[in-house]
């Protein structure tokens, strides 16, 4: 087998590959056998004819046609093995030459990994803050709380601010209706900003069964942007009135929550926000870390394939983010304004951050033998299992090789982004 590299713009290079007439020998023995059992021959059980009658049946070009995709998948791979190319993602196969007697040659186009030199990032420094629960944070929290356990009474009276409104509406600018601008027994908590700006102000101080019309401009950042820095004109009438009467903050409220009194539930939760704070300190440093590492590195072309495959996992991520809310993706982008062809452009700058990160974590494992050791990843997947105990086919996916790979992987990463900590964050 003869490889010809060329390298090629945008991190691609060009691979052309021989296969020599006797390397085929396999191949075509191989592709007969296929052929004789997909057409049986008369006399002969199938996969059982010789080369030379199956050849004669079909002709020397159909057996090179049926091995084609075998010669150059192991060869593509052989190749990619022997010559140690960092390839990424699915290769572009031309096949320049198929023909009886003669070598097979093709060309694959490939993605290749980009090399990365890191630079003198030992010396970065950067520092973590240190958080606690302040009186404020329990105070907010301590409402949800209230919020959770809220008592709503219908009332009669007018609206007051803190009350929950059940509302008929209807949105039109220019007297065409506003695409989702309609809604019946819409309920709305007046003072919480659950409308656009000015909209619930307008309900303070209307009875039950009371119409009001009033014009009102969307914001000029509104997240529709068809709509945004529009006057829109509302016609409305109130359906219901609900007092929210919220429950004390007191030793009862705390035993709900399996607290003996209050000061107990205080401590807990003063705890539980202290330790988020340090969390998501501890992610703030860990990332800023990454990017002020980032800032440091030489790195070669990123092949436009590689940028492609991370935005489809970007857009994959806010897919599943979506759903987990209700919705599915084609009507959020709509409720935005946005296409799909926008999301690509939007998270271009972003993917790229994000490969250049997974680059430096990589080369710091490399630099430093840095890996996740067979028995952590086995213990990872230990603790996966316990809750399929039931579910055969989910514990056959957490058996699977792309699973251990994939948990191999992030417990490496998660042992560099500790080595970096442990360097530079203080």
């Amino acid at each position: 087998m003869q490889i010809t590299k060329t390298p090629l713009d945008k991190g691609q290079l060009e691979l052309t590959i021989t296969v020599e007439k006797d390397e085929l020998e396999k191949y075509l023995i191989s592709a007969a056998t296929r052929l004789s059992k997909k057409n049986k021959l008369p006399g002969f059980r199938p996969g059982k004819v010789p080369f030379d009658i199956v050849k004669s049946q079909f002709g020397e070009e159909a057996i090179y046609q049926e091995a084609s995709d075998e010669i150059i998948t192991k060869t593509y791979y052989q190749a990619i093995t022997q010559e140690k190319i960092p390839v990424v993602g699915k290769a572009k196969i031309d096949i320049t030459q198929l023909k009886p007697e003669n070598p097979v040659i093709y060309k694959a186009i490939v993605d290749i990994l980009p090399s990365i030199e890191l630079g003198d990032w030992q010396i970065i420094k950067v520092e973590k803050k240190v958080v606690d629960a302040t009186a404020e944070d329990i105070d907010k929290t301590l409402e949800q709380l209230q919020n959770m356990n809220v008592k709503e009474v219908a009332v009669d009276r007018a609206i007051q601010k803190g009350d929950k409104a059940e509302i008929d509406f209807i949105g039109t600018i220019d007297k065409v209706a506003i695409e989702g601008g309609t809604s019946y027994k819409y309920p709305v908590v007046v003072g919480e900003g659950q409308m656009i700006p000015g909209f619930e102000d307008k309900l303070v101080g209307l009875k039950n069964g009371q119409e009001i019309d009033f014009s009102i401009p969307f914001p000029d950042k509104y997240f529709q942007k068809n709509l945004a820095g529009k006057s829109a004109d509302f016609h409305v009438k109130v359906v219901n009135i609900l007092e929210r009467q919220k429950p004390a903050i007191d030793d009862e409220l705390a035993k709900k929550f399996g607290f003996d009194d209050v000061a107990k539930l205080k401590e807990q939760l003063k705890d539980n926000i202290k330790k988020d704070k340090e969390q998501k300190e501890e992610q703030r440093v860990e990332s800023e870390a990454i990017h002020e590492i980032i800032k440091t590195i030489t790195i070669s072309e990123i092949p436009e394939g590689l940028i492609d495959n991370e935005i489809h996992k970007m857009i994959h991520e806010l897919e599943h983010s979506v759903n987990g809310q209700g919705l599915d993706l084609d009507s959020y982008l709509k409720s935005i304004n946005k296409t799909h062809d926008d999301l690509h452009t939007d998270f271009r700058t972003q993917s790229i951050e994000r490969i250049k990160a997974a680059l430096v974590l990589k080369k710091i494992a490399e630099d430093n033998k840095i890996e996740a050791e067979e028995n952590e990843v086995k213990a990872e997947i230990e603790k996966q299992k316990i809750n399929y105990k039931e579910d055969n086919e989910s514990l056959k996916q957490i058996d699977s090789r792309e699973n251990w790979e994939y948990l191999k992987n992030v417990l490496t990463n998660q042992k560099v982004i500790k080595f970096i900590s442990d360097k530079i964050i203080k």
